[in-house]
Formats: C-alpha cells, sequence, structure tokens
C-alpha cells in the first residue's frame, strides 16, 4: 500500500469512518457502545458530547479510565513520521485507514511495540512512502469501502485484538475487586415478574427492585411467543428463540462475577437441557456500566455476543429499552444465520 499525503483526502476518509462509528454504534453516557462486542469508545473530552472531532478512544476502561488504543485524524503533512493514524491506497486505489502497531503504556499495560503482532494477532500489512517501506508498522483499522457494518465491525476487531495484546503484555494497574462496585448497585432479585418489593435492613425499610423479572417480561412484550424459556433437569434458560436459533441470558449488572455466571450458563444450559444444535450465543446487560476492555475480549474469543438494555427509571417500576441491534438480532431466521 502506498500513503495517502493530501490533507483533504485524509480529513475525509477519517470523518467518514468517524461518523460511521458513530451513526451504527449506540450512543449513551457520552460514550458509545458497539453492540454484539462490548466495546466501547468516546471523543476523549475533544468535541461536544456525542461528536467526533479528531480523535476517537476505543476500548475504554471504566476502571482505569484509560482506552485500549487511540485513532486519530492523519496529518499528511508528515507523512508516516507524526500521528499512529494514517490513510493509505491499495493497487486497486481502494482506501484504507491504518494505525501503527504502538499502544502507549498506561493502566492497562506496558508500553507495546515489537511484540504487537504477536501478542494482537494481526498481520501488518507493508506501508510506501514514495517507494521507501515505511520503517513504523501498519495495521488495518478500517477498510473504507466496506459497507457501514462491516466498518464498524473491522473497528471492534481491532480493539478487541488490541484489548488481548494489553492483558497478554501485562505491567499495567489492574482493578482486581469489584466488591466496592457491587456495593453501589441496588441488589436484584431473580423473579421473572418484575415487581417492587419492600425488605428490612437495619435502620429501616427499603424498597428493593427485583430487576431481572422486568427485563424479561420487556423482552416478551416485544419478541412475543417466540421467546421460549426452555427448562430441564431443574435448570431454565433466560430466554431461546428457535427461529433465531439464539439462546439468551440477561444480567443485571456487569461487574466480574455476574459475566462469569452468564457465561457459564450460556455454555453449560444447551447440554443440561437439551437444546438441539448449536445456538448462538448472546449476553444482555445494562448499558450504565460498560465492561472492561479485557472482558469483552474474552468474551469475544468463547464466541459470545454481547447487547446492552437501557434502563429508565424514571417512574416507579423501572422501564427496559433495548437496543435495536439486539431486537434485529432476535428477529433473523435461523436459516440466515
Amino acid at each position: 500500500m502506498k500513503i495517502v499525503c493530501d490533507q483533504a483526502e485524509c480529513d475525509a476518509a477519517f470523518r467518514k469512518w468517524a461518523d460511521t462509528l458513530t451513526e451504527y454504534s449506540k450512543y449513551t453516557g457520552n460514550r458509545w457502545i458497539i453492540e454484539g462486542t462490548g466495546v466501547i469508545f468516546t471523543n476523549y473530552g475533544h468535541g461536544k458530547p456525542g461528536e467526533i472531532t479528531r480523535e476517537v478512544m476505543l476500548g475504554v476502561d471504566p476502571v482505569t479510565r484509560n482506552s485500549t488504543v487511540k485513532i486519530v485524524r492523519p496529518n499528511a503533512a508528515k507523512v508516516d513520521k507524526g500521528p499512529v493514524t494514517v490513510l493509505a491506497e491499495d493497487e486497486s486505489g481502494r482506501r484504507y485507514l491504518l494505525r501503527e502497531g504502538r499502544l502507549q503504556k498506561n493502566n492497562i499495560s506496558k508500553l507495546i511495540k515489537t511484540e504487537f503482532a504477536h501478542l494482537s494477532g494481526l498481520r501488518e500489512v507493508p506501508l510506501f512512502v514514495e517507494r521507501r517501506r515505511s520503517k513504523r508498522s501498519w495495521y488495518v483499522v478500517a477498510d473504507l469501502a466496506s459497507s457501514p457494518n462491516e466498518i464498524v465491525a473491522q473497528a471492534a476487531s481491532f480493539s478487541l485484538a488490541c484489548a488481548r495484546a494489553r492483558n497478554l503484555a501485562g505491567g499495567g494497574l489492574h482493578a482486581n475487586d469489584d466488591t466496592k462496585e457491587d456495593q453501589s448497585r441496588p441488589t436484584y432479585g431473580m423473579d421473572e415478574k418484575g415487581r417492587i418489593t419492600k425488605r428490612s435492613m437495619p435502620g429501616g425499610i427499603t424498597e428493593v427492585c427485583e430487576l431481572q423479572g422486568y427485563v424479561y417480561s420487556a423482552l416478551k412484550s416485544v419478541i412475543g411467543k417466540k421467546l421460549l424459556k426452555p427448562s430441564n433437569n431443574g435448570y431454565c434458560v433466560d430466554g431461546f428463540i428457535g427461529s433465531a436459533n439464539l439462546l439468551i441470558e440477561i444480567k443485571t449488572g456487569t461487574s466480574a462475577h455476574y459475566i462469569y455466571e452468564g457465561i457459564g450458563q450460556l455454555l453449560l444450559y444447551p447440554s443440561l437441557i437439551g437444546i438441539k444444535g448449536t445456538p448462538e450465543l448472546a449476553l444482555v446487560i445494562p448499558d450504565d456500566r460498560p465492561l472492561r476492555p479485557v472482558m469483552a475480549a474474552a468474551l469475544n474469543a468463547v464466541n459470545i455476543t454481547v447487547f446492552t438494555y437501557k434502563i429508565d427509571g424514571s417512574g416507579k417500576a423501572p422501564q427496559i429499552i433495548f437496543s435495536k441491534a439486539f431486537i434485529d438480532r432476535c428477529e433473523v431466521a435461523a436459516a440466515a444465520v
């Protein structure tokens, strides 16, 4: 590939990529979620909320406050010696956004450079500047001739690969205890009929929202009779849609123990209950507290897709709003999956 050194073309390419990401991702709480992947991205304070200007921080870690990888607007004047992002073109004229294989040291990991390909599993692409091969190593972030959904999927894949690389490299400041985070979240029961109950606690009576039931009821109202709850041997799934070949596990939190439990249920339930075939696995979680990048990468590695729902607490009983991506997936015919 050869580098593109026209600033107007670089700006247009970056604008197309950034606008595609924001349009085809879910915006909530000053961040975007790439549904199905658990990948979070932000503008890192550059520009107004909900706006991307010149930087995208992919794979934001809510615990360390750092991101997995930064993608910036290319600076054509500096050719391949400037920012970590460039625009390149192959022999057929197809344009690509490339990123240097270098991850700066932060609270997630140590500096990664020479080991980037090995740790990430990504393949380097040769970049030429006036017939001279760049001394820096470059990797594809996006094929800009792809469809919007493919461009977003490529960004998520790149972020997940970088998260795996940081996890393998080590050296960061890891928060290994989710106890404080758990204590700040209300206690939710497992009743499939959402309700508000009163419980005695030291100091008086408190109301507890049994959120699991509200989430299931909301999904049932959208999907209808196609949403089933197969049970056998004393076990019961949160949801199964045979027509979409989709097994669903609903969680009311995103801390580690919620995710561990959800993964175990999704992997074991087909055998425990006797679901025929090989259903695709979906973990459905609230969007108020995003997954850590390393957890999103781990879920991706075991082929579990991640979807989110919004909790509107403006009324006494919470209103559950599912992402369009999740509902669309629930309605996909199994033969087309």
